[in-house]
């Protein structure tokens, strides 16, 4: 009797075992196998560089919903923004000896590029300018701002 016992306990646990870890070394080498290195292809590149200009523009039609400017403030703000993204990309190619170079040459290409902007901004918009080059700037402010105002309207 005590050896059926012992031999239901061993076939219970190696069962409980075999199920929660058996086939991991398989898993893993279905799973953990690289891929090789393919780059995309024009439609997938394509595809991607759409996508990206419809965030660009959401997120800039975003920031400038923040902003306390006129429309024609607003309107340059857009195509500077415009301006800097497509200058960035073509920045980011450029090759730089090491990190901080780079770092230091991209400050001083945002600084330069919004300093026309920031002499027509108020100080409360360009700390808003500086937040978003600092990299503090969600895209999700400019519509939780929208809303407030939709709310305070409603209640009025």
């Amino acid at each position: 009797m005590k050896r059926v016992l012992f031999l239901v306990c061993i076939i219970l646990t190696t069962t409980t075992a075999t199920a929660q870890f058996g086939n991991q070394g398989m898993r893993n080498n279905r799973l953990g196998r690289q891929q090789p290195n393919v780059p995309p292809n024009e439609n997938q590149k394509a595809n991607i560089e759409k996508k990206n200009a419809e965030l660009q523009a959401e997120f800039i039609a975003s920031f400038l919903d923040t902003l306390e400017a006129d429309d024609f403030q607003k309107e340059i703000a857009k195509q500077t923004m415009a301006e800097y993204f497509e200058l960035t990309k073509k920045f980011m190619k450029v090759q730089f000896e090491n990190s901080v170079e780079r770092k230091d040459a991209f400050d001083g290409f945002k600084r330069e590029h919004f300093k026309e902007l920031k002499s027509l901004l108020s100080e409360g918009d360009n700390l808003k300018l500086d937040d978003f080059l600092e990299g503090k700037f969600k895209k999700d402010d400019g519509k939780k701002k929208k809303k407030r105002r939709k709310k305070n309207k409603d209640k009025n």
